[in-house]
């Protein structure tokens, strides 16, 4: 008789944990662009940084992947996945396959591109609707495409025309307030502008960062923070805030524009049918029988510039970028502070940059979480991106999809004890004790 008592008790506990995961949190993620990692530093008075380090958990560091550049970052983000996994592998959609200098797309137009996006990952918006939840996308980017034909229940798509003036961004925060409440999202995933347009136009290390643009995003979150309350979201949002990738000053010296690498310098568009310069990263398919010449060509160069150049399969494993069929056979990734160009241009066109090996301290980004399931005032090591997805699995009690990411890695950031239970590790420990019991008997 006492093994059916204490079978029926260690079925209650299961249940009951099942019942915690079904009874999740709300879920917001909040991206600021290019708040770089160690930014809030510079004015740790600003009301809004104060809030989110007093009473939530802040990381040393966010690691982006490689390429640091807006697309792909932000992506690996919402999917747990390197960029050659998710195929997100550029800020821009390209065809490697047509010939020429590649200008044709820019990062506004491949938001709106739903292959470029579409290639087998699934961001947490999508494993939210597969899962029966609500999910929306605010800007943030890919969040506007479908995949395998499945959408976020509310999207906004960023143009370029987009209005991203500070009371544009209290619109969008009371939109996505609206979503939760009156929509019953159960996620969204919401987008800003800034620090990245001021740090590409200025420089990341410019006055205009500390005394203009730091002071917009703290008064951005505490709007959004006294919003939440105000909607009556406290006790049931859990809050993430990141950011994709930091900032690296330019090296034009005054006068000059010796930041920049001019490839066709060294190769000719005779021997190149595709070529794609992006700020630090350059992509190159040489012509039919010319891979060897070319890439010699370009390896020669690298000791006359700040750059590295790669075959595609000798591209470092670290950046889980070369298993990809849309990265091409040579790849020129610039030394922090310089940038690529077909030919030189006279001006230099932006003082800060982005997009480096992720190993350059200053391509680090930031995250805050807030919320009722996270602890107070506490710091947690630096962590890679892609560890974020299992995260937010987690907190809506989502079976993750496959990916690169471990929860172990920010399951400690919970306050909760009940929801720092891994649901695998649940599972398993209940079928132990189910089996002992009838072994017992």
């Amino acid at each position: 008789m006492e093994w059916i008592v204490l079978l029926f008790v260690v079925l209650f506990l299961c249940e009951s944990y099942g019942s915690v995961n079904d009874g999740h949190h709300k879920l917001l993620l909040v991206s600021f662009d290019g708040l770089r990692w160690d930014y809030v530093d510079k004015v740790p008075e600003l009301e809004g940084f104060k809030r989110l380090t007093n009473n939530g958990v802040r990381a040393k560091y966010l690691k982006p992947p490689f390429p640091t550049q807006t697309s792909p970052c932000h992506f690996t983000i919402a999917t747990g996945l390197y960029p050659e996994s998710h195929g997100v592998v550029h800020n821009c959609n390209y065809d490697k396959n047509q010939t020429g200098l590649w200008s044709r797309s820019n990062f506004y137009s491949t938001l709106a591109v739903n292959e470029w996006w579409d290639n087998g990952a699934e961001p947490i918006w999508i494993t939210a609707v597969n899962q029966g939840l609500r999910s929306g996308g605010n800007l943030f980017p890919g969040s506007a495409a479908n995949m395998s034909g499945v959408g976020a229940t509310k999207q906004v798509l960023e143009t370029a025309r987009t209005p991203t003036d500070e009371d544009a961004w209290h619109e969008r925060i009371d939109e996505t307030m609206r979503w939760f409440t009156e929509e019953s999202l159960d996620m969204v995933a919401l987008y800003f502008e800034e620090p990245d347009v001021t740090s590409h136009n200025v420089g990341p290390d410019s006055p205009d960062i500390t005394e203009v643009v730091l002071p917009l995003v703290s008064r951005t979150i505490v709007y959004l923070l006294d919003k939440v309350e105000e909607f009556g979201l406290t006790d049931d949002l859990n809050i993430i805030f990141v950011s994709d990738h930091g900032f690296q000053p330019v090296f034009a010296e005054e006068g000059t524009t010796n930041e920049q690498i001019a490839l066709l310098d060294y190769v000719s568009m005779m021997n190149v049918d595709f070529m794609f310069t992006y700020a630090p990263l350059a992509l190159i398919e040489p012509k039919k029988g010319r891979l060897e010449m070319v890439y010699k060509r370009l390896k020669d160069a690298e000791v006359n510039e700040s750059m590295r150049v790669f075959k595609k399969e000798d591209l470092l494993e670290r950046w889980h970028y070369k298993n990809n069929d849309r990265v091409t056979s040579i790849v020129v990734v610039a030394d922090a502070g310089y940038v690529t160009y077909p030919q030189d241009i006279p001006i230099t066109i932006n003082h800060g940059e982005h997009g480096y090996d992720n190993d350059v301290v200053n391509m680090r980004a930031s995250y805050f979480s807030i919320g009722p399931s996270f602890k107070k005032n506490y710091i947690v090591d630096g962590f890679e991106s892609i560890h974020v997805y299992p995260l937010m699995c987690h907190l809506l009690g989502l079976q993750p999809a496959p990916n690169n990411g471990s929860l172990d890695v920010l399951i400690g950031t919970l306050d909760n004890v009940a929801l720092r239970i891994l649901p695998h590790k649940a599972l398993s420990f209940c079928t132990a004790i189910i089996v002992f019991v009838f072994n017992s008997t």
